[in-house]
């Protein structure tokens, strides 16, 4: 028997004992008093908990050594037998010490083995890489083997780079080759806007004097902009003139008209330390006392920060005055802690009182002895002597507590420190990653995605472009917007789906076909600023702006039925997780929040509801099933899990968020839009580090998505078949324990679900319904009886006339019900509540309503019942997908 099912057993057996005597082993006893978790042993005492793995490994870690007690390890003997007698599991590996490790550790680059015996090259020299890896020309462990996928992807994954060597890339002749090598498309050469690297501008070079179109206007500067972008509060042309003499704008109560009349804000966001007018004229002299609001700092320059950020090691104020009069932190080796300033350590015990305190020049006869001599100072691990006593410190992977003693690290706690998956074990950490993701051989706790190339898609309101992400080059997608706002996927179908602000559409295109577009939404869309697409259960979900609702439809925009509407003010972005029917998304109004709530319309509830102001942008990372956010007031890009908890800021910067729009995750980074910025930057997801510009002088970047298959993991649709035998919609059914239903019936708006929870009726056939009529069926008294045959005779005719009359009423139900499964077409009515209002200053609607295109091959409506797959679902067979969540 292994030791830890021994040591279970023990602890079994101790748990429910009460008549132990006293006498017996003291690990024992203690068990009746467990406080520590089923998967720690607690030390007598109640002293700490540690790892049942540390239990039976040689090392002692309780202070009295009973977790290495030879009672709770059997087979061990005596606490002095040899580690190199214990055996291992058929998947672990043994060190030459005896420690064992799983088999997937050795040769992979990292020394597990304290000896280091598992990258001995005994073992790791002879290594073959699979027939799906490429191998690196330098041999020796596993980290030189990659996927065939990383060969020529812009980053060197080999040690000696062999996976970048003879990858010419060249632009196609649909393209444009810059300056620095970028490839852009060929008719963005000499449309007025760079779209080359920063710093190259060939594409706009040499261009031949250009003659606007009837749909432009002719800049100053001969630049030609489009009608759309007169008045829309941006500055097109040089100097501005596209701005000038535009029709005044109307502010509601209680909010602030920028200069310009553009932009309403706030009344509450006047003079708060942030600049949010576009002209920052709500923040100027005129308007603002210099005073900063409660429980913010003020800044050297008179600017504003959150308390919290003062004194954070990060200079949040441009003159760096948050970072001073902090508490100083002095370096033991070579400095001494006065307690206010450090002094170097040469100045005590010199006789001369260098600290106010007089700490340096102690009177305790602590100068010139070494503590370190008696009992090692108290120190588990290191003492060091100093001039005026002496300090401890501890192995790597260990942490000082109580000035002596020295307690394991758990790295796993510090997020980021693996990618995906990490196992803290004594003294060290080790990183996995889950399927379909690999270890990058260059940084051992990065994972990479094993299959496809990344790239971005986004909405460049004007058209939509997609950005490669390991190689530099730019295409478009859909050519000649009018407002392409928000934006989603359905990667196995290389379906796209956008919404537009002037033509008040939701439209769909195949991606390699922009130019196929077919209107998906077209009636009562108004501003839809948040898009996205359930992948499994072909629907799509977008919030309204000005009807303040959540509403879904098929891809085709049939079964249209509006999910919530009530208690909403400024719903935005939106994002959704349908292996277990869960929405989320922003509200910025007067209250703003993070709301969460079923794919199906039910258990709605906020999770995040303080210190959040200007909510604009939401995604989801669905490895480490946590919610990404940023918001636009207070320049920040946060983090927490599904449902609110462990909430953290990843970057505030006022530089690099000074106003961001849309955010997506993939892997280690996380990529945003800012509209301020006019760019697509990017940062580490844990850190806000190594922030980076990938994408600039892109006027008014809208929405921004990853494309990658691992974004939208493959799972299971519980509406198939039979489409969850609901006659309309099946939509997933939140899951909140595992005895819930996957799914629920539902009906598009101006039907009602009926008491069976599968049908759906329109009110006025309920009403007409008819109920059967009843036939009685009773022999009259009077009836003349001749004899018995006569009798028998007279009940059989009766028999078979009440058998014709039940199966004539059944066929006429179901006559009925497949009546209804054919009809092909109903108008509804959405009787919710539309806002009268004047539309907010912010809204990107700021134009004149135009009337959305049509689709002629499209009916305006087709309230189909399901039953037949949806038209897309046969363009092409769902990729190879080995990730699971």
């Amino acid at each position: 028997m292994h030791w830890q099912e021994g040591l279970l057993l023990l602890l079994i057996a101790a748990a429910g004992s009460t008549t132990i005597p006293d006498e017996s082993l003291n690990v024992t006893r203690v068990m009746e008093y467990v406080t520590c978790s089923p998967d720690k042993f607690e030390c007598p005492n109640k002293e700490k908990c540690i790892p049942l793995s540390w239990c039976c490994d040689g090392t002692v870690d309780c202070d009295d050594g009973s977790d290495e007690a030879p009672d709770i390890c059997p087979g061990k003997g005596t606490a002095k037998r040899k580690k190199t007698e214990k055996s291992c599991k058929q998947n672990e590996f043994q060190c030459r010490d005896g420690k064992c490790i799983p088999h997937r550790w050795q040769c992979d680059g990292d020394g597990d083995c304290d000896d280091k015996s598992d990258e001995d090259s005994q073992y790791c020299d002879d290594l073959e890489c699979e027939a799906d890896e490429f191998t690196c020309h330098i041999k020796g462990n596993l980290s030189n083997c990659i996927p065939l996928n990383w060969v020529c992807d812009g980053d060197a994954d080999c040690k000696d780079k062999s996976d970048e060597v003879s990858c010419n890339a060249t632009c196609t002749s649909e393209q444009f080759t810059c300056a620095l090598g970028k490839c852009i498309s060929k008719r963005w050469r000499c449309d007025g806007d760079s779209d080359c690297d920063e710093g190259d501008l060939s594409d706009e070079i040499g261009c031949p004097n250009k003659t606007c179109s009837v749909n432009e206007v002719t800049c100053p500067d001969g630049k030609c902009i489009s009608h759309n972008q007169i008045c829309d509060g941006k500055e097109d042309c040089v100097n501005g003139t596209d701005e000038h003499n535009c029709p005044t704008n109307e502010c509601r109560e209680g909010e602030y008209m920028c200069a310009g009349n553009m932009q309403c804000l706030r009344q509450e966001w006047l003079c708060d330390g942030d600049m949010d007018c576009p002209g920052k004229d709500d923040e100027n002299e005129e308007n603002c006392p210099h005073h900063c609001p409660e429980d913010y700092f003020m800044c050297g320059d008179q600017s504003c920060i959150l308390e919290q950020f003062k004194c954070n090691a990060f200079n949040e104020c441009i003159d760096g005055s948050d970072e001073l009069n902090c508490q100083k932190h002095c370096n033991e080796t070579y400095e001494f802690n006065c307690g206010d300033k450090c002094i170097p350590m040469s100045q005590v015990c010199n006789g001369n009182i260098d600290c106010e305190n007089g700490a340096d020049e102690p009177t305790d006869g602590s100068c010139g002895r070494n503590e370190c001599e008696e009992l090692n100072g108290g120190c588990t691990h290191y003492c060091e002597d100093t001039r005026a006593g002496h300090y401890c410190k501890c192995k790597p992977g260990y942490m000082l507590v109580n000035s002596t003693q020295c307690e394991d690290i758990n790295e796993c706690l510090q997020p980021g420190h693996c990618s995906q998956v990490c196992i803290n074990l004594k003294g060290s950490f080790k990183c996995e990653c889950v399927g379909g993701y690999a270890r990058n051989p260059h940084h051992p706790q990065q994972c990479k995605a094993m299959e496809g190339h990344a790239s971005l898609l986004f909405a460049h309101f004007t058209d939509i472009r997609k950005i490669s992400l390991d190689h530099p080059e730019i295409t478009a997608i859909v050519n000649e917007t009018r407002g392409s706002t928000a934006l989603d996927f359905v990667f196995k179908t290389g379906m796209i789906f956008w919404t537009d602000a002037l033509d008040k559409c939701i439209y769909k295109a195949p991606i390699d076909e922009g130019s196929k577009k077919q209107v998906v939404i077209s009636e009562e869309v108004t501003t839809v600023d948040g898009l996205t697409v359930d992948w499994l259960y072909n629907h799509i979900y977008w919030t309204n702006t000005d009807r303040d609702t959540i509403e879904v439809a098929d891809f085709n925009g049939d079964m249209r039925k509006t999910l919530y509407q009530d208690h909403m003010e400024e719903p935005r972005a939106i994002a959704v997780y349908p292996s277990e029917g869960w929405m989320f998304w922003t509200d910025w109004g007067q209250n703003a929040m993070i709301e969460r709530g079923g794919m199906d319309g039910r258990f709605r509830e906020p999770i995040i509801t303080e210190e959040i102001r200007w909510p604009n942008a939401l995604t989801l990372d669905l490895v480490l099933r946590k919610i990404y956010w940023s918001d636009s007031k207070f320049h920040s890009i946060y983090s927490c899990d599904f449902d609110g908890s462990h909430r953290r800021v990843v970057l505030h910067s006022s530089e690099y968020l000074p106003h961001p729009f849309s955010i997506t995750v993939f892997e280690d980074t996380m990529y945003w839009t800012d509209w301020s910025k006019e760019a697509i930057l990017r940062a580490n997801k844990f850190t806000g580090q190594d922030v980076e510009t990938i994408a600039h002088s892109h006027a008014t970047p809208m929405t921004v998505h990853v494309y990658h298959s691992y974004r939208q993991p493959n799972g299971t649709n519980h509406c198939t078949p039979l489409n969850g035998l609901c006659t309309h919609l099946c939509l997933p059914a939140p899951q909140k324990s595992p005895s819930d239903s996957k799914i629920t019936c539902a009906c598009p708006d101006g039907l009602v679900l009926m008491s069976d929870g599968l049908t759906c009726e329109s009110k006025d056939e309920i009403r007409s319904t008819l109920a059967p009529a009843i036939v009685d069926f009773t022999p009259k008294k009077d009836l003349p009886s001749e004899n018995e045959s006569g009798n028998v005779a007279v009940a059989a005719i009766l028999a078979a006339i009440g058998v014709l009359c039940v199966a004539s009423a059944m066929a006429y139900m179901i006559y009925r019900y497949f009546r209804k499964r054919s009809v092909h077409s109903m108008n509804f009515d959405n009787p919710v509540y539309k806002k009268t209002t004047t539309e907010d200053g912010f809204h990107l609607a700021g134009q004149q309503r135009t009337n959305c295109p049509r689709n002629s091959g499209q009916p305006r409506y087709q309230h189909q019942q399901y039953g037949v797959a949806s038209p897309e679902d046969g363009l092409c067979e769902p990729m190879v997908n080995t990730l699971k969540f």
